[in-house]
């Protein structure tokens, strides 16, 4: 089997980050990034040969125990870190509240709560590490397992500094097998196993499922529309891509995106993708694909899905630099559009702008923006920016730390236009 035939097999969950999307994130590859720890982004394998179970506790040392008294409180990781989707579940009473905690090689591990509405099932977790005896992410190489049964899976996580050596953290799981509405996950290293966890999980919230049954193609590639589910939390795509296996030996249509536009033309913001595929057949390789975007409020009457490549380049970004002096301003951002900023305000010590999108990719776009100083000090937002409530291309984004007033500049980086496949696009009527 050939190199990329065994990754298909593989489970892939990819991800949009937590800062920028993917194609803003190539475009910008080469500029420094603020201190955090980024989502990363598993595959495993569902075929995996079964190894003997091994029961570990959940085991605190006195130290660590008396540590847990200097943690400051954040509410929970959810609150703290967590995207639109998994705050969200928080406010409408999804969650299932923890206090699960492992010590791990010198790291202190607090689980706080788990979320699942029938999707993905999201954890959130508080680490406290050692600076003296610091260890690689507690989340690799790990095994997974429902109710003592290990399952095949795609994981991601997103990261964010409380204070030195101290972290919260959220975890995103797609299992691609049916589970149970209520189950104890099993999170254990497949590195000697000499830790183990067990977390209570339970579904809670309702959601509603539209069959599509739509199939576009061409000469290469065929993409089979299954099904839209809204979920509390997030709203899923469900589809297949199938293709010729010696037309795509280099996996170009699995750097495909899909933008994803409601009847008022709100581009709903991505969370996260994932899928995986079977063995050729015939010469054909199906690649079973799921996207989860935000969650919409109430059920649209359309909604336009728009696949597309992002088109890349060596060249250095381009960055576009402009002084903030109180006013509307316009900010280019080359051949995708431009960005305007209405207003700013600053509250708590949080600076908030306020910026109206207009270009072929909202969402990109408006996660493109930071803020710098005379000297290039560079200052991000902890947050993907968020669509202000009740507009089409209004976005806000929020900063904690900037530059004084006087010293403030607006930047963002201009960007080529994504390569949209229009014999790909579909839009889904979605009345009952």
């Amino acid at each position: 089997m050939d190199k990329w035939e065994k990754q298909l097999n593989n489970d892939v969950n990819l991800s949009v980050p937590s800062i920028i999307d993917k194609r803003v994130e190539e475009t910008l590859k080469q500029l420094p990034r603020k201190k955090t720890k980024k989502k990363v982004f598993i595959g495993l394998t569902v075929a995996m040969v079964a190894l003997s179970m091994v029961i570990g506790l959940s085991v605190i040392s006195p130290t660590f125990a008396n540590t847990m008294k200097e943690i400051p409180v954040i509410g929970s990781a959810f609150e703290f870190i967590g995207d639109i989707d998994v705050k969200k579940g928080k406010i409408e009473g999804l969650t299932i509240e923890l206090g699960e905690q492992i010590e791990i090689d010198g790291q202190l591990i607090t689980f706080t709560e788990t979320l699942y509405d029938g999707g993905q099932i999201h954890i959130g977790y508080i680490i406290q590490e050692n600076e003296s005896n610091r260890t690689p992410f507690f989340l690799d190489n790990l095994e997974l397992l429902i109710n003592g049964k290990k399952v095949g899976y795609g994981m991601g996580r997103k990261e964010l500094e409380i204070e030195n050596g101290m972290y919260a953290g959220t975890i995103s799981v797609h299992v691609r097998e049916e589970i149970p509405d209520s189950f104890v996950l099993g999170i254990r290293s497949n590195k000697g196993k000499s830790w183990f966890v067990e977390l209570a999980v339970e579904k809670k919230g309702e959601y509603q499922s539209f069959l599509i049954n739509q199939i576009k193609k061409n000469e290469e590639l065929t993409v089979i529309y299954d099904k839209i589910t809204f979920f509390p939390t997030s709203t899923e795509i469900s589809f297949r891509l199938m293709y010729d296996d010696k037309v795509n030996t280099d996996n170009k249509f699995l750097m495909l995106n899909y933008q994803v536009i409601d009847d008022k033309g709100r581009v709903l913001q991505p969370f996260s993708s994932g899928g995986k595929s079977g063995q050729s057949v015939n010469g054909k390789v199906i690649f079973h694909y799921e996207q989860y975007n935000e969650a919409m409020q109430t059920i649209p009457t359309t909604l336009t899905i728009k696949p597309y490549f992002s088109n890349s380049s060596e060249i250095k970004p381009q960055i576009k630099k402009i002084k903030w002096e109180g006013e509307k301003m316009t900010l280019p951002q080359g051949e995708i559009g431009h960005l305007t900023i209405l207003e700013s305000t600053v509250e708590n010590g949080v600076r908030t702008f306020r910026y109206k999108v207009e270009g072929e990719d909202l969402y990109s776009q408006a996660n493109a923006i930071w803020l710098e100083d005379s000297s290039g000090t560079r200052y991000y937002s902890e947050q993907p920016a968020v669509r202000v409530d009740g507009s089409i291309n209004q976005y806000q984004a929020s900063f904690s730390e900037t530059p004084t007033s006087k010293d403030l500049y607006i930047t963002t980086v201009a960007m080529s236009s994504p390569n949209f496949l229009e014999e790909f696009e579909v839009t889904i009527s979605l009345k009952e």
